[in-house]
């Protein structure tokens, strides 16, 4: 089950609402609703098991009250600075707050929206990096190849990207790069269920390197490959590393 609570200006209403939707949340509507609301709401993730609330300025604010109140567990998004008069804020700190809303906050609440998906199995988001750019913000773990020959330095292999298999092939026939992912990867699977059960369904591994292109994409693209065929967890290979906002953290 997976409950969000966006808590917003009266202007972005209609903006949040048609997000949350588009992102494949079902939209509890407010308007006109009176009654048991923590039975409304019951029935309602019953029926959804992704369920979105969007609480603006003039309506609303009495369901958050009514999460409190019952002890729902949620996750809770502000955006703008919703003060109008009768607005009581939540009487938690969000998961996130937001400003505003335009093309990159948009984009960067869906990828929350994704994040907070209730998931059969954790999915492991692995992406790659360079040090000398600095740490990624939106790492959960962060794992340094730096210790690794790197294929740089061999001719042949210089041009060449660490997903390709001469590199991949070079990269694990280090008796480092075996330890690395032979020590590693049983500890993360072994926390797995862990996250789960604190409603964690998405975890990022950032995987650097001196440059972010040779040593680790290629145990990063290990790494992939050896969680997918646990049967424990999934994962994939991002392109790019995960949006980033100023934001409250969890």
């Amino acid at each position: 089950m997976s409950l969000v609570v966006v808590v917003c200006e009266d202007r972005f209403r209609e903006e949040l609402e048609n997000l949350t939707q588009g992102s494949g949340y079902a939209l509890l509507s407010l308007s006109g609703r009176t009654g048991d609301r923590a039975l409304t709401l019951g029935r309602a993730l019953a029926e959804h098991p992704d369920l979105a609330v969007v609480a603006s300025e003039q309506a609303g604010s009495e369901w958050v009250r009514e999460f409190d109140r019952t002890e729902t567990r949620y996750w809770l998004l502000t955006v703008g600075t919703p003060e109008a008069a009768g607005m009581a804020p939540p009487a938690r700190e969000p998961h996130r707050r937001m400003l505003s809303l335009n093309q990159t906050s948009a984009a960067y609440l869906r990828q929350l929206l994704d994040d907070w998906r209730d998931r059969a199995q954790v999915r492991v988001d692995f992406f790659t990096f360079g040090f000398r750019y600095g740490l990624p913000a939106e790492a959960d773990w962060v794992v340094d190849t730096r210790f690794l020959d790197s294929p740089y330095w061999v001719p042949e292999m210089r041009d060449l990207p660490g997903s390709d298999p001469v590199v991949r092939r070079h990269m694990m026939s280090q008796p480092g790069a075996q330890r690395l992912v032979e020590s590693f990867l049983p500890m993360l699977l072994d926390l797995v269920p862990l996250y789960r059960s604190q409603r964690r369904s998405v975890l990022r591994v950032a995987v650097g390197c001196t440059g972010g292109k040779h040593r680790s994409v290629a145990i990063a693209s290990e790494l992939v490959d050896r969680v997918n065929g646990s049967g424990r967890a999934t994962a994939r290979h991002l392109a790019r590393p995960p949006l980033s906002v100023p934001q409250a953290l969890d």
